[in-house]
């Protein structure tokens, strides 16, 4: 596997220049989760930006993937693949994956010290652990903002024992909150 990141350089005397949208050719992005971060999620009305391991002066921001199976870094525990997904699974009630419009969600990885204002080592640092992982930083996107469920196409979870993604009733699961 190849892979190609490309972090771009900030000058603190030019102003910021980020483009309203990446060349973005997909259609889905997806926001891999827990059952429990779903319950959450679905009482908020919203996927809201991750505030936990955050530096100083970082903003959060929410994540994505374009691979369309379980996202490594997603992952709750360092057990890498299969073995780490079941770990996850059993202590968090499941491995969930929520499908948004890919126009919802306009950056790409290399975007996120400009945005966000990670630092070119926690960058390096979660190109690493993702790689660990299996996971490949050129599926990684974020945005900003809170995205609401108005936006969400599909919630699924994942059936260990059919090996596949099995579609929620958002409707259903909304009314439980």
């Amino acid at each position: 596997m190849k892979i190609h990141v490309h972090i771009i350089p900030v000058d603190p005397a030019q102003p910021l220049e980020i483009p309203d949208k990446p060349n973005q050719p997909l259609e889905t992005l997806w926001h891999y989760t827990t059952g429990q971060k779903l319950q959450g999620i679905l009482k908020a009305g919203e996927i809201r930006p991750s505030t936990s391991h955050l530096d100083a002066g970082e903003r959060p921001v929410v994540w994505f993937s374009s691979r369309p199976t379980w996202e490594p870094t997603a992952t709750k525990c360092s057990v890498p693949g299969k073995l780490g997904q079941l770990i996850t699974a059993k202590a968090q009630d499941g491995l969930v994956r929520i499908a948004v419009p890919a126009s919802a969600v306009p950056y790409t990885f290399q975007y996120v010290h400009l945005v966000a204002g990670t630092t070119p080592q926690t960058c390096a640092g979660l190109i690493l652990a993702g790689l660990e992982m299996g996971a490949d930083p050129n599926d990684w996107w974020f945005t900003p903002h809170s995205v609401p469920l108005s936006l969400v196409r599909g919630i699924e979870l994942y059936d260990f024992g059919q090996d596949q993604w099995r579609a929620l009733d958002i409707a259903e699961l909304a009314s439980r909150n």
